[in-house]
């Protein structure tokens, strides 16, 4: 006779074994609360919070708020630099779905904000008005909406003046109507010099239909440097330059098909008034003598057809 051979299989921890476990697990919980202890007391140190006081109209304007501070974050702050990239592929994406876009610089806080823009009975006939610059945009709009022409009073050809340090962009929806254009959003960026505190208080924000969307912010300390200026630069089609307007005009007349726009976003991970410029001055005949000190300033930096369908 043969004997079956069988086998026992016991499941489950020993008492040793979970004792080992068991301390393994206690000294690895330990070092992750070390971790994040100082993880936490790094971030506290590096990342300030400041009261900015910018004004009860001016928070009206920007938020809808009634509060003349606000508590923000101050530069560099790593987590509104996430904040501002994804505010960045918004203005692109929103670009991309536009017919025209048009950047306008002021000084006041904006608060046209449209969601249809009336074309007057006055264009329709011969024809709807000719948006091809900036400025011929600047016009239409003080017709369509005057309470406009208080804001953008100011012509724009390729820089705007330094007295009018902030700036719209309006993006414009392809046109489905003969007597209305609709007005796909209005991104809004302002420099805020405080009350209460010296440096500056960056404000970046999208409105549609009147009602704000997106916004990121950013509190910068003074220093020795200079800001944002210009907070955008226009180029012309290179056709343009058939017509000789002087070096200032003609260095602008550089796209080879469609004009776009040059535009600068605040960088939360950079103070621009602590960042020197390293870059060798442009001639001034060069369109970049106008913003080559806003290299190491901010990696914002975007380009936007002003036809985006063409």
């Amino acid at each position: 006779m043969h004997r079956r051979l069988t086998s026992t299989h016991n499941y489950g921890f020993s008492f040793v074994e979970m004792l080992i476990a068991i301390s393994l697990s206690a000294g690895f919980l330990s070092a992750a609360g070390l971790v994040y202890s100082s993880i936490s007391a790094n971030s506290r140190r590096l990342t300030e919070i400041v009261t900015v006081e910018i004004g009860q109209s001016a928070n009206t304007a920007f938020y809808n708020q009634t509060a003349a501070s606000l508590r923000v974050y101050q530069a560099p702050s790593f987590g509104r630099s996430a904040l501002a990239q994804n505010f960045r592929d918004l203005l692109l994406e929103d670009c991309n779905a536009a017919a025209g876009v048009y950047c306008l610089p002021r000084l006041l806080a904006n608060t046209v904000r449209p969601e249809f823009l009336t074309i007057p009975a006055t264009s329709l006939s011969p024809a709807r008005p000719l948006l091809d610059t900036h400025e011929a945009f600047r016009q239409f709009l003080a017709t369509a909406v005057p309470t406009s022409a208080a804001i953008y009073d100011t012509a724009i050809r390729n820089v705007p003046a330094t007295d009018r340090p902030n700036a719209s962009i309006y993006v414009l929806a392809p046109e489905t109507s003969p007597t209305s254009i609709r007005v796909l959003a209005v991104y809004e960026i302002d420099l805020v010099t405080p009350a209460n505190v010296t440096g500056s208080y960056a404000t970046v924000r999208r409105y549609q239909d009147g009602s704000l969307t997106h916004f990121y912010d950013v509190y910068y300390p003074a220093g020795p440097e200079t800001g944002f200026t210009p907070l955008f630069v226009a180029f012309e089609r290179s056709s343009r330059a058939a017509v000789n307007e002087g070096i200032p005009i003609n260095r602008f007349k550089v796209a080879p098909g469609s004009p776009f726009t040059f535009v600068v976003l605040p960088d939360p991970a950079v103070n621009p008034y602590l960042s020197p410029s390293t870059a060798p001055a442009p001639a001034t005949t060069s369109p970049a003598a106008a913003y080559a000190t806003l290299g190491s300033k901010t990696s914002l930096l975007v380009v936007l057809p002003m036809f985006p369908n063409l």
